[in-house]
């Protein structure tokens, strides 16, 4: 190792603290998720949550551990962007900018526009390998450097550094995510190719599993193949009881909204049942006569088909939890045998229920499987969502059929466990044995009472769609027994992600360390490891360990003795997990904190436990680099208080886009899920010492709007939101390097004190760049509509960065929603609200108009700039100029500054295919333009997309 550095030598020592081709790799990143059937192979080994995806990956890695100098065209080659038709005298950087320009008009592959397949696909070569690692440790004093990841999750970032060769340390709290650690880093490095084992032995547990059910799954003419069968869950119309089965549809096949196939329920009177046939749309039945999308249960509440009777959602949720709710099979998916191997869907008959019937019967009548996974499922977070509808222990999520399918299939895997440990070496076995089990977890996932039926396939959806336990009204079951589907394939797609994992790291004898435990407490030495690169969990995003007891269970039963360090428990750790779970403080809030808050506080303690072991470890010369998404602002700032108060200094952030910011007006929507890589240093010693807030501020201010113009003016494209992230960096570099600080009266402040700083400096960049300088005399409310347009450069985005954005103006963003009504919510997002959705209608009398929206257009005063402008906006679109004209003038908009500032400023920052922008243009340039008298520059009127070409010049309106 080299000697220690002094502060002055640590500056900009790696290349992370240097400039990065951020652009360039946002636009791989995209890339790479673009297509979600060719991803990395560790993505479809086994659920998890949140993985980075590889481009950022591999910034973060080698951008922590390469030296300052080196350049951006080398950093991409070694990272698998290195195009071979590479035009003389470009760089990658612009290379990969224009091609991303024209990949839509392109000929031939992607790869091929490119000059390169996608980045994970690909390595250094030999030589380019040797370079790089003399090129490492020329920073690390002539070795390379360890790498830990210390909250490792589903190891994408230590399976990048294992693939560089780089000594890597990966440890993780959660058992599930440890095994799958062992799955991708460790076993496809284990010795010989086991592949050919793996196949082998899975076939041996599906030919004992299939001899044993062969009697649940019965064909009921011989010439077909049952593949799936279709579910919903029954409760009894209390009104005229009916046996109603709940689905939200009853499409099978869903080709349009006319045609496809359907289960067509019929009410049996003699029964109280429904039964069902298939019918083909239009061929059997036209959609006006029977329309499958109209299902039996929507948000939580029943319709009786019968009756017509709404079962309300209390009765629903009554009759699970007293047991009273049912299933009841209305479609089966078959495989013709005598029609070429044709899959259709037919009606449920007599032997199928029988099968069932004797399947629940063998179910209660075996002592070890009525007991099994009987352990209660906590209450939390995510698990909330099952105990209203009767599912208490985990053995509830699954019917008594799909019970002892899993069950059977365990026990042949216990079967072939002692051969296999008798058969090969330790590791040869503890590999096989763990694919197996994952292989088994796949099938569970595809098969349980929360596996939906998607019907634009068809197939069935497995249950982690979403980041969440979402009851299933309607469900389906898999016949894991059936030939080429089933178990046969959970077992070839897991050979297959295990091949591509030993042809992706097979070649690597990186020493490489996986840990199963508290992060807070690194079972490492002090100043052991040279670079920590980590993705750590994301606030209130994921609650990981609630999530993955779902898996837990059965991998306890499988690999329980393989892992007996990780399997201690009935279930996962919750009470060290690093998440801002609210449902771990039920009962115990204060009158001064809520559960929230009390959650809050829990993650920001436990991230500074982290990260204070992570600072004992780290070698002093050592880099800490963070990668966490943008969009949740405070996971932001607790993070950043956690990292400051254990001991370090930031001295870097990147944000690395993975959208277009060229293609957000067309999109419409903000959809940009940047990834940060925040870089950070040991402090080199604490002190008592205090800085003065006011000592300082001005220059947070002052770093963050230097940063802010330095990316706006290079000649890389950057969305304006990711301007506002860059600029972090510095200003906290100034914070962290002064901490702690005090406010004149000797309180404390907080990172996040400096970070709104830095929010307010960029922001009035921003306006003194872009906008009018009459905009900073603006009511708070209009200036957050127009800076929202401005920064997020699109009508909907993320509700986090509204929030920040109104606070850092000193609004409170749900006033804005109501009464003021500028925007409203879309599934999380925040949607702007044009001038229609906010002017009541004044062709309409005013006992007639719409009381929801807040702006009276005949009103003399309004109560903010925007509300008058959309009120003119209004007049002119249903009046005409002449009227808009009168009304101007009786308002004396002609003279009101703060109107004419606002108007001013949508047309700056409206797209002009938006129509409240060209109401605004007809308002500024056209009739009315002559009252209003604004001294406009043409360049407003400009086409967005022809430089060259105008909407119309002034003197045209």
């Amino acid at each position: 190792m080299t000697q220690h550095p002094t502060s002055e030598e640590k500056m900009n020592r790696l290349k992370i603290q240097a400039q990065l081709p951020i652009r360039a790799v946002g636009i791989e990143t995209q890339r790479e998720r673009k297509n979600y059937s060719d991803l990395p192979p560790q993505n479809y080994i086994h659920v998890w949550w949140a993985r980075r995806p590889t481009p950022a990956t591999r910034l973060g890695i080698l951008s922590s551990v390469l030296p300052a100098e080196v350049d951006n065209d080398s950093l991409l080659k070694w990272m698998g962007m290195n195009p071979s038709n590479l035009t003389p005298g470009s760089s990658i950087e612009e290379h990969v900018r224009n091609k991303n320009k024209t990949v839509d008009s392109r000929d031939g592959f992607v790869y091929e526009h490119y000059g390169y397949r996608k980045a994970y696909k690909n390595l250094p070569s030999e030589e380019e390998f040797k370079e790089l690692h003399n090129t490492i440790k020329s920073a690390w004093g002539g070795e390379l450097p360890t790498v830990l990841d210390a909250t490792a999750g589903g190891g994408s970032i230590p399976f990048e550094s294992v693939r560089y060769e780089l000594p890597t340390i990966a440890n993780e709290l959660n058992p599930v995510a440890s095994v799958i650690l062992k799955a991708v880093l460790q076993h496809p490095r284990a010795g010989k190719d086991l592949s050919g084992d793996i196949e082998k032995w899975g076939n041996y547990i599906n030919d004992q599993a299939r001899e044993a059910l062969s009697e649940y799954f019965p064909s009921s003419t011989g010439s077909e193949k049952p593949l799936e069968y279709i579910w919903a869950h029954t409760i009894t119309c209390p009104d005229c009881g009916l046996t109603v089965p709940l689905s939200p549809n009853w499409w099978l096949h869903k080709e349009s909204g006319s045609s496809g196939i359907a289960a067509h329920p019929q009410i049996d009177e003699e029964s109280d049942r429904v039964e069902f046939s298939v019918v083909n749309l239009p061929r059997d039945i036209e959609k006006s006569e029977f329309n499958p999308t109209d299902g039996t249960v929507s948000y939580g509440k029943a319709t009786c088909p019968r009756c017509q009777v709404t079962i309300e959602t209390d009765e629903v949720k009554e009759q699970a939890n007293s047991g009273d709710m049912g299933t009841q099979l209305y479609a089966v998916h078959i495989e013709k045998k005598t029609s070429g191997e044709e899959r259709i869907f037919r009606a449920p008959r007599e032997v199928d229920r029988e099968a069932n019937e004797s399947a629940k019967e063998s179910v209660e009548g075996d002592p070890e499987l009525a007991t099994l996974l009987t352990t209660e499922i906590p209450d939390g977070k995510e698990t909330k969502r099952l105990k209203p509808f009767g599912i208490e222990n985990w053995r509830d999520l699954y019917s008594s059929r799909q019970l002892l399918v899993h069950y059977t299939y365990w026990q042949a895997f216990e079967k072939a466990k002692e051969e296999i440990r008798s058969e090969y070496t330790q590791k040869e076995a503890e590999a096989i044995l763990t694919y197996l089990a994952i292989a088994a977890d796949k099938a569970v996932d595809y098969n349980c009472r929360l596996s939906l039926w998607d019907n634009s396939v068809p197939k069935i959806a497995h249950v982690f769609s979403r980041h969440d336990f979402a009851f299933a009204w309607s469900f389906a079951e898999s016949n894991l027994t059936v030939e080429g589907l089933g178990y046969d394939w959970v077992l070839e797609s897991t050979v297959e992600v295990y091949e591509e994992l030993r042809e992706l790291s097979g070649h690597s004898n990186a020493p490489t360390q996986v840990y199963q435990g508290d992060a807070a407490d690194l079972q490492l030495d002090d100043e052991s490891v040279e670079a920590v690169v980590l993705d750590p969990p994301y606030y209130d995003n994921v609650m990981y360990a609630e999530l993955s007891d779902f898996f837990y269970v059965w991998l306890d039963q499988y690999l329980g003795d393989i892992y007996p360090d990780f399997f201690t428990g009935q279930l996962t750790e919750k009470d060290d997990e690093a998440v801002a779970n609210p449902s771990k403080f039920s009962g115990i809030t204060g009158e001064s904190q809520s559960k929230d808050d009390l959650a809050k506080d829990d993650y920001e303690n436990k991230m500074s436990d982290i990260f204070a072991d992570i600072n004992r470890v780290l070698t002093n010369d050592g880099i800490f680099t963070l990668m966490f998404t943008h969009k949740k602002t405070e996971a932001w700032d607790t993070l950043t208080t956690a990292l400051i108060e254990s001991g370090f200094v930031v001295t870097a952030t990147h944000p690395i886009s993975t959208e277009n910011p060229n293609s957000l007006h067309q999109a419409g929507k903000n959809a940009a899920e940047s990834t940060i890589l925040l870089a950070s240093e040991k402090r080199d010693s604490e002190t008592e010492d205090y800085t003065l807030w006011s000592d300082i501020q001005r220059e947070t201010q002052k770093v963050a709007r230097d940063k802010a113009r330095d990316l706006d003016e290079s000649e890389v494209d950057f969305a304006k939101v990711d301007v506002i992230l860059a600029s972090f960096g510095p200003t906290l570099e100034v914070f962290t390097k002064n901490y702690p600080v005090v406010d004149d009266e000797g309180e404390e402040v907080t990172p996040q004190t400096a970070l709104d700083q830095a929010r307010i400096a960029v922001r009035d960049y921003f306006i003194d760049k872009y906008l009018n300088e009459g905009v900073r005399e603006v009511d708070p409310k209009t200036e957050w509509y127009i800076l929202s347009w401005l920064v997020f450069e699109a009508q909907r985005f993320p509700y986090d960065e509204a929030r920040r954005l109104a606070i850092g103006i000193g609004e409170d963003l749900d006033s804005l929603k109501k009464p003021h009504r500028m925007w409203r919510k879309r599934s999380g997002d925040v949607l702007l609200r044009p001038h229609e959705d906010r002017v009541q209608d004044v062709n309409k009398d005013s006992d007639n108009r719409s009381g929801r929206k807040p702006v009276n257009p005949d009103s003399l005063s309004f109560a903010t700039s925007l509300d008058k402008v959309h009120a003119a906006m209004h007049i002119l679109d249903a009046k005409g100029s002449t009227e808009a004209w009168n009304w101007l003038n009786d308002r004396n908009c002609g003279s009101d500054p703060s109107f004419k500032a606002t108007l001013e400023a949508l047309l700056r920052v409206l797209p002009h295919d938006y129509d409240d922008w060209k109401l605004a243009r007809d308002l500024a340039a056209g009739e009315t333009g002559e009252l209003l008298d604004l001294e406009l520059d043409a360049d407003i009127f400009r086409d967005e997309e022809d430089e060259d070409g105008y909407q119309g010049d002034l003197d045209d309106f």
